[in-house]
């Protein structure tokens, strides 16, 4: 789920970026991780979506372990986990290209800010507001997607950690995947009645 996810985000953004800068050939962003041991991975000219950190949602857990099934059987499972991702957006626009006078690092802020207005304009997407969501994942139902905003030291930490020279980014915060593998750990016949047995003393 949580590959399908991404994938169908830089789907999303892809198609919307093409359409911004009018030129609907190749992709405009990839699925990569920021790095890779030759140095920058995602490629050039081109924006890239990586996952950084995965968060349990802890707010709005769910308790319950025992449920009915079709057939009034009770069953016994671990209680669903929900998660944040948090998602990073990297412009990697740094080598020009031969005969371009166009400036990539103004183009890199360009597409950037494509990405943020597109996220600014649709930042929940649904089976109802996006048909394409169940050919991904025919479990995802919804996607919320917030900006999250951090602070300089968490920056610095995130490019040094990572070993490279900062690049322009965005960060967001996906919400909030359900994970349920269903998996039953004991079955049996509900509780329908309880008998008191008393014992009074003369």
């Amino acid at each position: 789920m949580i590959h399908s996810t991404l994938e169908f985000l830089t789907a999303e953004l892809n198609a919307f970026i093409k359409l911004k800068v009018g030129d609907t050939r190749g992709n405009r962003i990839y699925l990569s991780s920021v790095t890779n041991e030759a140095g920058i991975a995602i490629p050039d000219q081109s924006l890239g979506l990586s996952l950084i950190n995965i968060e349990e949602e802890r707010t709005i857990k769910e308790q319950r372990s025992t449920y009915l099934n079709a057939l009034g059987k009770t069953e016994k499972r671990n209680p669903e986990i929900q998660l944040n991702l948090y998602v990073l957006i990297t412009a990697n626009f740094q080598n020009k290209k031969v005969n371009d006078s166009s400036d990539d690092y103004v183009e890199g802020l360009k597409q950037l800010g494509y990405a943020i207005a597109f996220f600014q304009s649709k930042n929940v997407f649904t089976k109802e507001n996006s048909p394409g969501l169940a050919s991904f994942d025919p479990e995802l139902t919804k996607i919320v997607v917030e900006l999250y905003s951090y602070s300089f030291e968490q920056l610095y930490n995130f490019w040094t950690v990572v070993g490279a020279k900062y690049l322009p980014s965005v960060l967001y915060k996906v919400k909030t995947l359900k994970i349920q593998e269903n998996a039953i750990q004991e079955s049996g016949d509900p509780i329908e009645k309880i008998h008191l047995h008393t014992i009074h003393k003369s």
